[in-house]
C-alpha cells in the first residue's frame, strides 16, 4: 500500500517465478513412507549387529591386551560404544514416532512423493546446484520497480500447480491497493514454461488476465536459437498425424499397417489422455522401428533383457471447449509477444538476487510451511521497504526546497 501511494506500482506487467531455498531439515531424512520403513528395518538390524560386536569385544581378552597401551587415546571404550548405540536408537525412536502418524504425501500428479522426518511439509527439490531439502518461494513482482505484489513459500518442487492460488492472492492484494473491482484486467502476467498447462491458462482466462506462458519447446521454433538447435538432433519419430484412427474399432493403424489397441485412460501430468499400444510381436519385426521407436538407453536395456519395446500413443482428452494451449503456442511465436516475454527475467530474477544475496535469506531457519512462509514474507516486506526509501527521500527534499523558497519570498 505504501508502494502504491508512492506510485511505484505500474500494474502494467508482472512476472511470476519460484525461488528454491534450503530449509532447516536434512535431505537424508527424506523418502516415501515405504522407503522410511525399510530404513527403519535396516537401522534395527544394524543396532543388533553393533551390540553383538560390542559383546564379543568385551569378552575377548586378547583385544583388551592389545589396546591397553593406547588407553589414554581410547578412553572409556564402553562409554564410547554406548554413545554410538544411543545415537542410532535415538534415530530409530524418531523414525518410529514419525511413522506412527505419517500419511503419504501426494504430489501434483496424484502420486506419492517424498516426505521428510524433520520437516514433513518441506520437499526434496532440484535446484541449480543439485537437490536440496527446502521450499519453493513463488513470487509475483511488478515490472515498474520490481515491487513484490504477492508471494508464498510452498513445499513442492514444481510451482506450476500453485498458479491458480497465486492468481487469487494477486487479485485480492491488487483490489486492496487499487480499490478496483477488476484490478487485473489490464495487466500482462508472464511465467516460464513450468507454468504451462491448459488448467493454468483456463484459470487466467476466467479472471480476464492476459498471460504469456510459453510451451517447453518454444525455443526450438525460434530463429534466434538456430545455431543452438543445429547441435541438437531433430526428432524424426513418427507422430500422431502419421497414424490412422479407426472410429468404429477405437484403434490406430501405424505406418506399417499394424494395430494399436485402446488400453484405457491415463493421467499425463496435469492432463488426461487415452492410451493406445501396439504389440511387442509387431514392433519386434517392424522395418520402420528405428523411425517409430525412440532411441534411448532404456530401449537398449530392454533389448538386452530380450524385451522388445512397444509403440505407445497418448491422445490428450480436451476438458475445455477452447484449446488455449494451442493458442499460446501461436501467441509466443508472434515476434511482438516474444519481445514482451524477454522482459520476464529482468522483472523477477533481481528480486530473488536481492533477497537471497543482499539480504542474506539463502536458507530458512524455521520449520513447517506456516513459519517458513512468515519468514519469507517478512524478507519480502523488507525488499519492498527498500524500494520506498529513495522516493521518500526525494519527497522530503522537495518539501524542504519549497519551504526555503517560500521563506525567501516572504523575507523579500
Amino acid at each position: 500500500m505504501q508502494c502504491q501511494e508512492l506510485n511505484l506500482i505500474t500494474g502494467e506487467m508482472a512476472a511470476i517465478d519460484g525461488c528454491k531455498i534450503s530449509s532447516n531439515a536434512s535431505k537424508e531424512w527424506s523418502g516415501t513412507i515405504e522407503h522410511l520403513k525399510k530404513r527403519k528395518a535396516r537401522l534395527e538390524k544394524y543396532v543388533k549387529k553393533i551390540i553383538n560386536r560390542h559383546k564379543e569385544l568385551d569378552k575377548n581378552n586378547d583385544i583388551k591386551r592389545k589396546q591397553k597401551k593406547y588407553k589414554k587415546t581410547m578412553g572409556d571404550d564402553k562409554e564410547r560404544r554406548q554413545h554410538h548405540v544411543d545415537r542410532i536408537e535415538k534415530k530409530l525412536k524418531r523414525l518410529n514416532e514419525f511413522l506412527a502418524g505419517a500419511k503419504p504425501k501426494i504430489g501434483a500428479n496424484g502420486k506419492e512423493i517424498m516426505t521428510n522426518v524433520t520437516d514433513p511439509q518441506s520437499a526434496k527439490i532440484k535446484g541449480p546446484h543439485g537437490y536440496i531439502q527446502g521450499y519453493n518461494a513463488v513470487t509475483v513482482a511488478d515490472s515498474g520497480n520490481q515491487v513484490i505484489l504477492c508471494t508464498e513459500a510452498i513445499g513442492f518442487g514444481s510451482e506450476g500447480g500453485s498458479f491458480p492460488r497465486m492468481l487469487n492472492h494477486l487479485e485480492e492484494n491488487m483490489k486492496k491497493i487499487t480499490g478496483k473491482k477488476e484490478p487485473l484486467k489490464d495487466i500482462l502476467l508472464e511465467g516460464d514454461t513450468g507454468y504451462f498447462s491448459e488448467e493454468n491458462l483456463q484459470e487466467a482466462q476466467k479472471k480476464g488476465i492476459e498471460v504469456i506462458i510459453p510451451d517447453p519447446y518454444f525455443r526450438m521454433r525460434d530463429n534466434t536459437f538456430e545455431e543452438r538447435n543445429k547441435t541438437r538432433k531433430k526428432p524424426t519419430r513418427y507422430t500422431v498425424e502419421d497414424f490412422k484412427y479407426n472410429k468404429r474399432k477405437d484403434s490406430y493403424t501405424c505406418p506399417w499397417g499394424k494395430i494399436l489397441s485402446y488400453k484405457g485412460r491415463v493421467k499425463l501430468r496435469n492432463n488426461e489422455g487415452d492410451k493406445y499400444m501396439a504389440s511387442a510381436r509387431d514392433c519386434g519385426v517392424c522395418p520402420l522401428a528405428e523411425k517409430c521407436l525412440m532411441k534411448s538407453p532404456r530401449r537398449k536395456e530392454k533389448r538386452r533383457q530380450n524385451r522388445t519395446p512397444k509403440r505407445t500413443l497418448y491422445i490428450t482428452v480436451l476438458k475445455h471447449e477452447e484449446n488455449l494451449s494451442e493458442k499460446m503456442r501461436k501467441k509466443i511465436d508472434d515476434p511482438a509477444f516474444r519481445e514482451l516475454y524477454s522482459r520476464r527475467q529482468q522483472i523477477i530474477e533481481p528480486v530473488f538476487a536481492n533477497i537471497t544475496l543482499c539480504k542474506g535469506m539463502d536458507r530458512f531457519t524455521l520449520r513447517t510451511a506456516r513459519k517458513v512462509n512468515i519468514q519469507w514474507q517478512l524478507y519480502c516486506i523488507v525488499h519492498n521497504i527498500g524500494k520506498c526509501v529513495r522516493p521518500i527521500e526525494e519527497k522530503i527534499r522537495s518539501r524542504w526546497k519549497n519551504k526555503r523558497l517560500s521563506g525567501l519570498l516572504y523575507a523579500t
